[in-house]
């Protein structure tokens, strides 16, 4: 092999190893998937890492939203066990009691999970609402509702 075919060779080989390195830390936090409350408090101090997904239900009456900054804090529970969760940001519009989240984040030394991220969502506000049948009024004479044959 010419010298110049080895510098090609080492070259694209380094560039290859840089661009692995690189594509490796990019999806480093982005394959991080969620675990319930349950999962969390069961494996909290055994797991490889210290920063997680939690998924659980807002517990009603327990958001204290803060006065002097934004966000609350409040628990989650899996319908078993609760976790106490301190979030600093802003919060969702569709954050609220019994609304299920995702919070992501880590556990602080007091036991308290400080997220810096909330995903929130209400499932009553994306149900379809039910027709209201004055809303529309009767159909008119010799016409033939949808679906059916004459």
């Amino acid at each position: 092999m010419t010298l110049r075919k080895l510098r090609w060779v080492v070259g694209g080989l380094i560039v290859a190893v840089a661009l692995g390195l690189l594509f490796r830390t990019a999806l480093q936090g982005q394959l991080l998937y969620y675990l319930t409350v349950g999962e969390y408090l069961d494996q909290a101090g055994h797991l490889p890492h210290d920063h997680f997904r939690i998924n659980g239900t807002v517990v009603p009456g327990s958001v204290q939203r803060y006065t002097a900054e934004p966000g609350a804090a409040f628990d989650l529970t899996d319908g078993n066990r609760r976790l106490h969760v301190d979030y600093r940001k802003e919060l969702p519009d569709t954050f609220r009691d019994g609304a299920e989240a995702v919070v992501e984040g880590a556990q602080r030394p007091d036991g308290v999970f400080a997220a810096h991220t909330l995903l929130a969502k209400c499932p009553s506000k994306y149900e379809p609402e039910q027709a209201d049948p004055k809303m529309y009024g009767s159909p008119a004479p010799g016409s033939t509702p949808k679906g059916e044959v004459r």
